[in-house]
C-alpha cells in the first residue's frame, strides 16, 4: 500500500488532493511532531501538541463519530470540537472534577492555535492543497482579569511560608517569583548552575528555549542563599534549584503543580484574601510594581521574556488602575476637604 511520505510526494507532484484522505491523522501528527523535534522546538510545546491532538483525535472517534483522517477534517469539525471544549461536561469520559467545568478561554484558544499550527504545516508539506482553518475564527478570550497584590498582602504571603515544612524554600520561591516576574515553568526548570552568586542573575530558559538573564535585587538573593546554604547541601550544578520535599518526587524537581500548593498554602496561612493566589499573581504583581516604581516598559518586556509589547501594554493599564485607586484613597485635595 502507499506510505504516507509516498503520498505526500505525490501531491507535491501534482496529483489530486483528495489522495491526502487517505493519511492516517495520527500518523500525520506524529510525523508533525517528529519535525518540530528537529527543528528543537521544546519538550513542553511537543508535550502539549501531542496531548491536545491525541485528544482532539478521541473527540473525532468517540464523540464525533468521525474517522480520524485527514479527508474528514473541515471547518465545521473544527467548530463543533471548540464548542465541546467550552461546554459543561465530563470531557475526555475522565472521572476528574475539573472535567466537568467549561474549559478556560485560555486553553481552549491553545488548542485552536495548536490545530491552526499543524493545518498549516499539512499546507507547507503538501499534504492539504489549503488549510480550512482560516474560515475558524479564533475563541474570544477576555482580557485577564488577575488583580496584583498590594504590599501588604505580599508580606502576608511571605509571613505564611512560615507555616510551611519547607518555610525557606517556599519563601525563596515567593520573594524570587515577586522579584523577578518569572514564568512558574521557569523557575521549576532552574538548575543550580543557573544561579550566579555573583552579581545575583538567574540565567532563565524560557519559551522556545531561549535563554535570559534575569537580575534578582537583595531581598530575593538572601532568600535564595538561606535557601540554598540550609536546604541545599551540595552544589551540583546540574541539579534543580527547587526540589519537592515529600512523596515519591522526594529530591526531584518542584513540579508548576507543587509551586501552586505551596503559594496557596502560604496564601490560606497569612489570611490572605481576595485575590487568587497562584504564581501568575506574583508574575502579574511583580509587573505592575515595577512599572509604579519607575521601570520602563522595555525593561519590563526584557525581564518577562515577551517577544512584544502587546502583554506588557496590559500590565501599563493595571499598573494605571492601580494608581488611579492609590490617588482616590490619599487625594491630597480631598484630604483637606478642599472646595
Amino acid at each position: 500500500s502507499t506510505t504516507m511520505f509516498e503520498t505526500a510526494d505525490s501531491v507535491r507532484a501534482g496529483a489530486a488532493v483528495s489522495v491526502a484522505g487517505s493519511l492516517d491523522l495520527r500518523r500525520v501528527v506524529r510525523r508533525w511532531l517528529d519535525d518540530g523535534r528537529a527543528q528543537g522546538h521544546s519538550p513542553h510545546t511537543t508535550r502539549a501538541r501531542e496531548q491536545e491532538m491525541a485528544r482532539f483525535c478521541w473527540w473525532l472517534e468517540t464523540v464525533a463519530k468521525v474517522t480520524p483522517r485527514l479527508e474528514n477534517l473541515d471547518a465545521a469539525t473544527i467548530r463543533e470540537f471548540l464548542s465541546y471544549l467550552r461546554a459543561p461536561g465530563q470531557r475526555w469520559a475522565s472521572e476528574r472534577a475539573g472535567a466537568a467545568r467549561p474549559m478556560k478561554p485560555r486553553s481552549v484558544i491553545a488548542y485552536y492555535r495548536h490545530l491552526r499550527t499543524f493545518c498549516n504545516w499539512c499546507m507547507a508539506e503538501g499534504l492539504l492543497a489549503e488549510t480550512f482553518m482560516r474560515n475558524v475564527k479564533p475563541p474570544r478570550v477576555p482580557q485577564d482579569q488577575v488583580q496584583p497584590l498590594s504590599p501588604e498582602q505580599v508580606r502576608a504571603l511571605v509571613a505564611g511560608c512560615h507555616a510551611s515544612a519547607t518555610p525557606d524554600r517556599d519563601r525563596a520561591i515567593v520573594i524570587v517569583l515577586y522579584d523577578t516576574g518569572l514564568r512558574v515553568s521557569e523557575l521549576c526548570s532552574l538548575t543550580l548552575g543557573d544561579v550566579d552568586r555573583g552579581d545575583g542573575a538567574l540565567m532563565v530558559t524560557g519559551k522556545g528555549g531561549k535563554r535570559r538573564a534575569v537580575i534578582m535585587g537583595r531581598s530575593a538573593r538572601q532568600a535564595l542563599w538561606r535557601y540554598t546554604e540550609r536546604e541545599r547541601g551540595r552544589d551540583v550544578a546540574d541539579e534543580p534549584l527547587f526540589v519537592s520535599n515529600a512523596g515519591p518526587t522526594r529530591g526531584e524537581a518542584l513540579t508548576p503543580r507543587g509551586v501552586h500548593y505551596a503559594i496557596a498554602a502560604a496564601g490560606r496561612a497569612g489570611g490572605v484574601t481576595g485575590v487568587r493566589m497562584c504564581p501568575h499573581t506574583l508574575r502579574h504583581s511583580f509587573a505592575v510594581a515595577f512599572l509604579r516604581n519607575g521601570g520602563g516598559t522595555l525593561q519590563l518586556k526584557a525581564l518577562l521574556g515577551h517577544a512584544s509589547l502587546k502583554m506588557v501594554a496590559n500590565y501599563v493599564n493595571l499598573a494605571e488602575a492601580d494608581v488611579e485607586r492609590a490617588h482616590r484613597a490619599a487625594s491630597p485635595a480631598d484630604r483637606l476637604r478642599l472646595r
